[in-house]
């Protein structure tokens, strides 16, 4: 009989322990649960917003040829009295850090927007990883095809006193037709790491090969084989010679590449068509268009006429139209068309970098071509225009491989307005020759 108590109460205890071990797995999945509820799986994806503010240490700032605006000396009076305010104790560089969201990123169904233009978009359009593509810019190729589709086109100086264009967009599979496509330059490699694109060019400099291994970028080359991951790669299928301009450009002038032929290839590589999980957008945007009001306390800040110089030989002009409330391109002294729509390319958002470019010396071709470098690291200064007004801002880079971050010049995160942006690179020798007036001049 005690034999029988013994067993029973034996079993007693084994179905206790099962029973209490059952409960507390129970518990923990329904606190797992919950925790899957109340977390947000897109808040790496979402527009960052208000963040804390910190200082840089003070650079010499642009001043540009504005008789009715500034007097030259200005900047400096101001940046005299800064530099009094600065401590030893200021950090060197501006930092963003993700504070609370904004109400209208915070409501219920979530909003989503494009990292590129900062207009509404479905949360897959949102996802989508960008191309970047090297586009022709020197009168002779003229017109540039395609362009018009860019979300962003940022313009930089290359060898010659010309330029070349980058533009940067997400629904590049419906393009029919880019280019001409032409060559990198490693600067356009860094400007294109801040949106984490699929790099498109037509063959490079050998400092651009150097870096392309170096960083294992990703890319498409319309003339030489890709080496990435340890698996060579050729792209000459998905590029093709345009017979009717081949009638009357030289044959680097000719080399075009349609959304399709951008899809085959990226298919081919395998590479990610998804922003990283962990991306962070460079640019902040306003949900709604916002008045950029005085700058720096002067309220005749009218921005209806912007000409760039990137040399002696070109500029670029952007007139506001007040209809659309756009800024049209002109260039070489006439309208900048897309050859594919034969319309004038037009933007929401003009910005103006300073940046300082150097005679490159790295290697024989360089020296003979007379190859620029362009420092995009580091802390610089520039205009953003929007709306027939200007501002002062503040630019910040601090890899090569980062995030190119603007900022309003008390160093406060600048926000966009929506739309489309072109962005000039110039030198930062030209920073008392760009010109931002009132003046009215015809658009074409």
């Amino acid at each position: 009989m005690e034999k029988i108590k013994a067993i029973w109460a034996s079993k007693r205890i084994l179905v206790l322990a099962v029973g209490g071990a059952v409960v507390l797995i129970a518990a923990a999945l329904i606190l797992i649960a919950v925790n899957a509820r109340d977390a947000s799986p897109d808040t790496a994806l979402e527009i960052p917003t208000e963040t804390e503010k910190l200082t840089e240490t003070p650079q010499t700032e642009p001043l540009y040829e504005e008789e009715d605006v500034w007097e030259e000396d200005d900047f400096w009076e101001e940046d005299e009295t800064e530099e009094e305010t600065e401590t030893e104790e200021t950090p060197a560089t501006t930092k963003r850090n993700n504070a609370q969201m904004p109400d209208y990123l915070q409501s219920t169904p979530r909003k989503y927007y494009s990292h590129l233009t900062g207009l509404r978009v479905t949360r897959a359009q949102q996802r989508i990883r960008p191309v970047s593509v090297i586009i022709n810019n020197i009168r002779v190729s003229m017109p540039t095809v395609g362009v018009g589709r860019a979300d962003i086109i940022y313009e930089c100086m290359v060898e010659g006193g010309i330029t070349r264009l980058m533009m940067v967009l997400t629904d590049y599979e419906s393009v029919p037709v880019f280019g001409s496509t032409r060559s990198s330059r490693e600067y356009f490699i860094d400007l294109s790491r801040s949106h984490d694109t699929i790099y498109v060019h037509a063959g490079g400099n050998p400092q651009d090969y150097e870096q392309f291994q170096s960083r294992s970028i990703e890319r498409i080359d319309g003339v030489n084989s890709v080496t990435i991951y340890g698996r060579t790669s050729s792209f000459g299928k998905f590029f093709y010679r345009d017979q009717e301009r081949r009638k009357t450009m030289a044959l680097e002038h000719t080399l075009m590449i349609s959304g399709d032929g951008v899809v085959g290839a990226i298919e081919q590589q395998k590479y990610r068509t998804t922003l990283e999980s962990d991306f962070a957008p460079p640019f902040y945007f306003n949900e709604e268009p916002v008045d950029l009001g005085p700058d720096r306390g002067r309220e005749d800040n009218i921005a209806n006429y912007v000409n760039v110089p990137y040399s002696n030989a070109f500029n670029a002009e952007f007139i506001y139209n007040t209809e659309d409330e756009l800024y049209y391109r002109k260039q070489y002294g006439r309208a900048h068309i897309d050859g594919e729509t034969g319309e004038q390319i037009r933007f929401e958002n003009v910005i103006v970098l300073f940046a300082e470019y150097t005679p490159f010396r790295g290697n024989d071709i360089a020296r003979r071509e007379g190859h620029y470098a362009c420092k995009l690291t580091g802390t610089g200064f520039g205009f953003y225009i929007n709306g027939g007004k200007y501002k002062t801002i503040r630019w910040q880079k601090d890899t090569r491989d980062g995030s190119m971050n603007l900022f309003n010049f008390d160093r406060t995160d600048l926000y966009l307005n929506p739309g489309k942006s072109f962005i000039c690179v110039t030198n930062t020798t030209y920073n008392k020759s760009v010109i931002i007036n009132s003046d009215i001049k015809p658009i074409e």
